[in-house]
C-alpha cells in the first residue's frame, strides 16, 4: 500500500519474478505486473507499491551462490572479521535469517560459532541440514523467536545477509531481532543492496517484486535507530572484499555496551529521484543499442547470469530475443527458459560446444572469475563484456 506523502520515482512495466523459470513447452503464463517503486518524504525510504505477499513463493525458492569462489571468499572473511572485531568467544551463539543451503553458516561453524539457520525454502533447508547445518523452515517475523531452540532465544550475533530487503515490514523485522539477540552483546550485521549506487551505476535490474525495500546508509542508519538499535559500522569489510552492490552494516541493541566505530556514512543521499526514470530508461537503450550493433556486425551473443540480475535486465530489454542464450554456473537453471524474454537458460559448457563472439556479463559483481572461468573453455568468446560498462 503506498503510504501518504510517497512520491513514485521508478516504474518497469510488465515485469516478472526472478525465480519464475519454466521448462520449454510449459503452458501456465508467467507472472507479470508492473514494479512502481516509492519514496517516503518523511524517512526517505524506498518501497515496492503493490508488492505481492511471498511465503508460498519463497517456499520452493531455489537460488544459493555458494558454488562461488567470490561468494565463499566474502562468507569467510565476514565471519572472521566479525569475530575478531568483536572478541567473540567460542561457541558464540549465531543465527542467519534467510540462510539459504547453510554455506555463511558452515563458515561461522568453522570460526567457532554454534549455528541455526531460520529459511522459508524447504529445497534449501534439506541441502542445509546435508550439510549438518540445523534450519528452521519459517519465514523470518515476530513469532520467529518463539520457535528456535533454547540457546538460541538470546543469540550473540543475528545475520540477514541480502535477506533484510525482502522482509514485507522492515519495523517488524528489526523488532524480532531486538527480541532474539542478547540485550547486552547481541550484534545484527544486515547485508543489502545499496540504492546509491544502484542509481549512480543505473542498475534497474536490482528493482524486483521480491525486494520490498531499498536503503541507503543514512536510511538504514535511521530505521534501526526508530528501532532501538546503534549503528556500529558500515566498514567491517573492504569494498574488494564485497559482493557486487554491497551496504554491509553491524548494529546491537542501545542496551549494550559497543559503541560505533564510524559515521557510517550518514548524511542524507544525494540521489535524484525526479531524473532517475529517465536515465534508467536511457541504461536500457544503451543495452538494446549494444545487442543491435552486434548482431548487425554478424557477431553472435550470449548472456552469463540467469539470477535476478540476468531475469531482471532481460525483461526489460526490446531486444533479449537477440541472445542465443543465457549461461549460469547453477545446474539447477539449466534447460529453463527466462520469465518474460524468453531467452534459454545453459550451463556454462554450452559456451564451447555452441560457442558465440560476445559474452554479456549480467552477474558483473562476479565478473573476474566469470572471466578467468570462461577463458579456459575452447572456443572461449572473443570479447567479455560488464553490463555496467555498457550501462555507462
Amino acid at each position: 500500500m503506498r503510504k501518504p506523502g510517497a512520491e513514485p520515482w521508478v516504474h518497469l512495466p510488465q515485469m516478472p519474478l526472478t525465480e519464475e523459470m519454466r521448462r520449454p513447452g510449459d503452458p501456465a503464463a508467467s507472472y507479470l505486473a508492473d514494479i512502481d517503486v516509492y519514496v517516503c518524504g518523511d524517512c526517505g525510504v524506498s518501497q515496492t507499491v503493490g508488492s505481492l505477499e511471498m511465503g508460498d513463493y519463497y517456499a520452493d525458492y531455489g537460488y544459493t551462490v555458494g558454488s562461488s569462489r567470490l561468494a565463499s571468499r566474502f562468507m569467510e572473511r565476514l565471519a572472521a572479521a566479525l569475530r575478531r572485531r568483536y572478541g567473540l568467544a567460542d561457541g558464540f551463539k549465531t543465527i542467519e535469517i534467510g540462510s539459504g543451503d547453510g554455506t555463511q553458516l558452515a563458515c561461522f561453524k568453522r570460526h567457532g560459532a554454534d549455528v541455526y539457520g531460520v529459511e522459508p525454502s524447504a529445497v534449501l533447508c534439506r541441502e542445509s541440514r546435508t550439510r549438518g547445518v540445523p534450519v528452521l523452515e519459517a519465514l523470518f517475523g515476530p513469532g520467529t523467536v518463539d520457535r528456535l531452540p533454547e540457546p538460541f532465544r538470546e543469540a550473540d550475533v543475528l545475520l540477514m545477509t541480502y535477506t533484510f530487503d525482502h522482509l514485507p515490514d522492515p519495523a517488524d523485522a528489526l523488532a524480532a531481532a531486538r527480541r532474539t539477540l542478547h540485550p547486552r552483546r547481541g550484534l545484527l550485521v544486515l547485508e543489502v543492496h545499496d540504492l546509491e549506487q544502484i542509481v549512480r551505476r543505473r542498475e534497474y535490474c536490482l528493482f524486483e517484486h521480491e525486494h520490498y525495500t531499498y536503503w541507503t546508509a543514512a536510511t538504514l542508519k535511521a530505521a534501526l535507530a526508530r528501532s532501538g538499535f546503534r549503528l556500529l559500522t558500515a566498514k567491517l569489510l573492504p569494498e574488494r572484499d564485497r559482493r557486487g552492490n554491497s551496504l554491509l552494516v553491524v548494529a546491537s541493541p542501545f542496551s549494550a555496551g559497543y559503541q560505533p566505530e564510524d559515521d557510517a556514512d550518514g548524511e542524507p543521499p544525494a540521489i535524484d529521484y525526479a531524473a532517475f526514470q529517465q536515465e534508467m530508461r536511457r541504461g536500457i537503450d544503451a543495452l538494446d543499442a549494444f545487442v543491435e550493433t552486434e548482431a548487425a556486425a554478424g557477431r553472435r551473443i550470449a548472456g552469463y547470469g540467469a539470477g535476478g540480475r540476468g531475469v531482471m535486465t532481460m525483461a526489460a530489454m526490446r531486444s533479449a530475443g537477440r541472445l542465443a542464450y543465457v549461461c549460469d554456473a547453477n545446474p539447477g537453471l539449466h534447460g529453463r527458459i527466462a520469465p518474460k524474454s524468453g531467452v534459454p537458460v545453459a550451463g556454462v559448457d554450452r559456451l564451447a560446444t555452441d560457442p558465440v563472439d560476445t559474452l554479456l556479463v549480467f552477474s558483473y559483481g562476479y565478473m573476474e572469475e566469470i572471466a578467468e572461468t570462461v577463458a579456459r573453455l575452447p572456443n572461449a568468446p572473443g570479447r567479455i563484456v560488464s553490463m555496467l560498462d555498457v550501462l555507462k
